[in-house]
């Protein structure tokens, strides 16, 4: 008996995670086959779905006969646990059948496809390929023929790329139907996070020469990357990757970067890189420009002009782009120094008319206070010293140096500013009050995501730092 839905007393059990009410009309009939309501939902798809694990344990373990397990879109339950990214579930259903990791749903997607797009937990990945059938990693959806492996890669879920790779080896070398392989939907993503470089470190991808594979187009990955301007120091530094590679355009990376519009000083970074490296060139098709523009006075200004001249060009505006960076620090630094400097001579609490001396000098917040301001005038003195410093200069490797310890005491002189002001306000606030508590709790809030940008900025530097040892010792190698 159902209602208009097509919804059974077992449904409405899942639904509303009566567990008890559940088991009851389990054993009242434990053969009955229990379908699919109006929407497609079976009452273990449900379960699943919602992240219901003791209702997904309870229908398998009470069922005499294998209960439905199909759900909307052609989707099964695994689908759904896999979905709802619950490991608990997942599991449950792959010791319970294991046969699902093998069950697509209506555009061919199997759990491990729906694992790959969303990033779900290492650990489900690995149970989905310690209980599936070696061929489902090699498993196409109906859209392009993409494997579990390209889904991943293109959505920047390294971890899940790197178990796909170690599990299955064969399946890097598979490629869709515009012939793209792993490198080249890392390349696709569109965006510099390293992810395609961070693909070179995994000896299965490695070893096997994708990386120089070209596409329906004749593209190769690299050749993407320079269509997106994606500025990859670990990619573009490999000696495993050939920067000659021609397109079926004849065009190699640089001519592409070269043709460009520049977009946010990506292309200039890319081809002074390129550049420094020796290894890449122009193609044919720019050759032949550069010597129809050619006077015929010099035969040097045939050989790489237009790249000369963009390369030149693209590193003054980062020098300009830097050196205005620096200014608005400077008006930041200066700003804190002044307030900070101020603060010194205005005290909290006022001074002792007798002896001349701060009334609240034997405070802790006060002592505090006056740490806090010190640090913050010296900090900020010291960053606008740096920026000051950086006007005389117009080189970009100097100017790079400068900037970025310049930022990070701006940043640490604006954090003690706040420490000051708090520890101020602390200070002539009576204690017994809760607004001194609550100021503080206002003020500390301030730094939570203080401390997030600073943590991606250091992540950023760091990688920067690694790229630049790693390409000395290439250097030093070479």
């Amino acid at each position: 008996m159902s209602n208009k839905g097509k919804d059974t007393a077992l449904h409405e059990a899942v639904r509303y995670r009566h567990s008890d009410v559940l088991k009851f009309l389990i054993k009242a009939d434990p053969k009955f086959m229990y379908g699919e309501n109006i929407s497609g939902g079976t009452p273990l798809y449900m379960a699943a779905e919602r992240g219901f694990s003791d209702l997904v344990q309870i229908i398998i373990e009470n069922t005499s006969t294998s209960p439905a397990y199909h759900g909307l879109m052609g989707r099964t339950a695994l689908h759904a646990a896999v979905i709802s990214k619950d490991k608990v579930t997942t599991k449950m259903i792959l010791e319970w059948k294991p046969a699902l990791t093998k069950e697509v749903d209506e555009i061919g997607w199997s759990p491990l496809h729906c694992a790959a797009y969303l990033g779900c937990s290492p650990t489900i990945v690995r149970e989905l390929l310690q209980k599936s059938d070696k061929s489902v990693p090699y498993l196409g959806i109906k859209d392009g023929n993409k494997t579990a492996l390209h889904i991943a890669a293109n959505r920047g879920h390294m971890k899940i790329v790197e178990l796909l790779a170690s599990y299955a080896p064969d399946c890097c070398e598979q490629v869709d139907d515009k012939g793209n392989n792993v490198f080249h939907f890392a390349a696709l993503l569109q965006r510099g996070c390293f992810d395609t470089g961070n693909l070179l470190d995994n000896s299965w991808l490695g070893v096997r020469g994708v990386v120089n594979e070209k596409n329906g187009e004749g593209d190769t990955p690299f050749h993407l990357m320079s269509s997106y301007q994606i500025d990859d120091p670990m990619f573009i530094c490999n000696r495993g990757v050939d920067k000659m590679a021609f397109n079926n355009q004849n065009f190699t990376a640089m001519d592409i970067l070269s043709r460009a519009k520049d977009i946010c000083g990506g292309r200039d970074y890319i081809l002074r890189r390129l550049h420094r490296l020796k290894e890449a060139n122009v193609g044919p098709l720019r050759w032949r420009k550069d010597i129809k523009e050619d006077d015929g006075s010099s035969e040097g200004k045939v050989k790489g002009k237009g790249e000369d001249n963009d390369i030149k060009k693209g590193s003054s505006d980062i020098s300009e782009v830097i050196q205005r960076r620096g200014e608005n620090h400077l008006i930041v630094a200066a700003l804190i120094a002044t307030v900070t400097f101020a603060a010194g001579f205005t005290l909290p609490g006022g001074y002792n008319v007798n002896e001349g001396t701060a009334t609240l000098a034997k405070k802790s917040a006060f002592k505090a206070f006056v740490v806090m301001d010190t640090i913050a005038m010296v900090l900020s003195v010291s960053a606008i010293f740096i920026f000051i410093f950086m006007s005389w200069h117009e080189k970009e490797v100097f100017l790079n140096k400068q900037i970025i310890p310049g930022f990070v005491l701006t940043m640490l002189a604006m954090g003690a500013m706040v420490m000051a002001f708090m520890t101020g306000l602390y200070a002539v606030l009576p204690e017994s009050s809760w607004l001194p508590i609550f100021t503080c709790i206002i003020c500390c809030s301030l730094f939570v995501p203080f401390y997030f940008e600073l943590n991606l900025f250091f992540k950023w530097y760091t990688m920067w730092l690694h790229f630049h040892i790693n390409r000395a010792c290439y250097w030093l190698w070479v």
